[in-house]
């Protein structure tokens, strides 16, 4: 009598299983469909909005457009939410997990010329950094998802965010009472990134390096040159595994090096120090002298004990009876902090529906580049992911911040089918 218990448990619990893969397979297969009608729209879209970019908190026009094209699709839009920014809610016709999406939309000043056909209009100003590419993903993901209401269990909050590039977006949209509006269990986000285009990158933990800048106050003192030289010696001191010459591009070149860059296991982005620069300065009435030291730190606890450190060496030199205080003064850059669970069931998610081959995990860490993405991160657990834009044969390079950044547009349309099902997976566990 148990083993036929047994034996019948186990073909419902098979049949249940199957017929919940058999859906998923379903909806992704919708989706697909889904975003391959919507494609040319969506470009239409993008290419509009790198028409037209506008500036950390001037993003006016943008986020009107994405309020109506969200009430359009029938979801809850709330606006003005720390400045410009958007929230889109997404509810579905059951009960499941509640999950965000973040798509930033500033642009950059810049005087470069543009580099393809549909140029921005507004002199100065550009999408050099695929802000435009990102809040397209998100009206696509908010698309598809919209017409799978009938099979979402749970709600999808689609969050377009002012002012990242000044990393100040998303602070402002949580103490405006972001996560007062929302309440997500879970958010994900993308960034434009330099690899072939539909190519994605993720891996748990840091996603970059830390950017610190150091700040140390002496009494003014007559040996100053001496002083900097000590000081620049410990500095120094802490460099380690990246050979720095010349510029930080002769560096960041180096990410998408298929032997040492950030997918190779032998990458050189791993476990490094880089000092970006340091000096002595007096104040005006010379009151104090300041060492400054700015660098970048792979490893958060070394980040947190190089102070203790080099205090240390300064109490046992000649210069103890200068010292006054060491500290971090206050930085901009952040790195989004990968939940390792989260990483790694958005891996298989998505790697179940997607080309396996364009799914890649980092080995390393992005040096110089910051995102504001970690504000969301110390509220709710989330996954912050890299889409390459990139299309070697056509000449197109989408390394953000470069003069001739360009993206393949076709990287739309997969970043819209990957990511709408990889949160409908998501608001659908139980």
């Amino acid at each position: 009598m148990k083993t036929q218990l047994i034996a019948i448990l186990l073909i419902v619990t098979t049949g249940i299983l199957s017929a919940q893969s058999g859906k998923s397979i379903s909806n992704y297969q919708q989706i697909e469909k889904q975003t391959d009608a919507i494609y040319s729209s969506l470009v239409e879209i993008r290419r509009d909005l790198h028409m037209h970019p506008e500036l950390s908190k001037q993003e006016k026009r943008t986020s009107k457009i994405v309020a109506e094209y969200l009430e359009k699709l029938g979801i809850e839009v709330k606006t003005n939410i720390g400045g410009n920014g958007v929230v889109g809610i997404l509810k579905g016709d059951k009960e499941g997990r509640n999950i965000a999406w973040r798509a930033d939309m500033d642009a950059i000043k810049t005087n470069e010329p543009d580099v393809v056909d549909f140029k921005s209009k507004n002199e100065g100003v550009r999408h050099i950094c695929g802000h435009d590419v990102h809040t397209t993903i998100g009206l696509g993901i908010a698309t598809v998802l919209s017409q799978q209401k009938e099979d979402l269990e749970g709600t999808v909050y689609f969050i377009f965010q002012p002012a990242e590039e000044t990393f100040t977006g998303a602070k402002d949209m949580i103490e405006d009472g972001l996560f007062d509006i929302i309440k997500p269990d879970e958010v994900y986000g993308l960034h434009i990134g330099p690899e072939t285009f539909g190519m994605i990158n993720v891996k748990a933990n840091e996603l970059f390096a830390h950017t610190k800048t150091l700040k140390v106050k002496f009494k003014p003192s007559a040996n100053e040159n001496e002083l900097e030289n000590f000081m620049n010696s410990i500095l120094k001191g802490f460099v380690r595994n990246i050979e720095q010459k010349g510029s930080p591009w002769d560096i960041i070149n180096k990410i998408s090096d298929p032997k040492i860059g950030l997918t190779s296991k032998e990458t050189i982005f791993k476990d490094y120090f880089i000092l970006q620069g340091a000096r002595l300065n007096t104040d005006t009435d010379k009151a104090v002298t300041f060492y400054n030291a700015s660098f970048l730190e792979t490893d958060i606890k070394r980040v947190n004990n190089i102070p203790h450190e080099i205090k240390k060496l300064i109490l046992n030199s000649k210069f103890k009876d200068s010292f006054i205080s060491i500290g971090y003064s206050k930085d901009y850059a952040g790195t989004p902090i990968n939940d390792p669970e989260l990483t790694r069931i958005a891996t298989q998610t998505i790697s179940s529906f997607y080309n396996k081959e364009m799914f890649t995990p980092l080995y390393g860490q992005v040096p110089y580049f910051g995102e504001d993405f970690i504000f969301y991160q110390q509220k709710v657990p989330g996954v912050f992911f890299f889409l390459g834009g990139s299309n070697i044969e056509k000449g197109i390079s989408s390394m953000p911040h470069t003069p001739n950044f360009a993206v393949d547009e076709k990287t739309i349309k997969y970043g819209v089918q990957s990511f709408a099902t990889l949160l409908l997976e998501r608001a659908n566990s139980k």
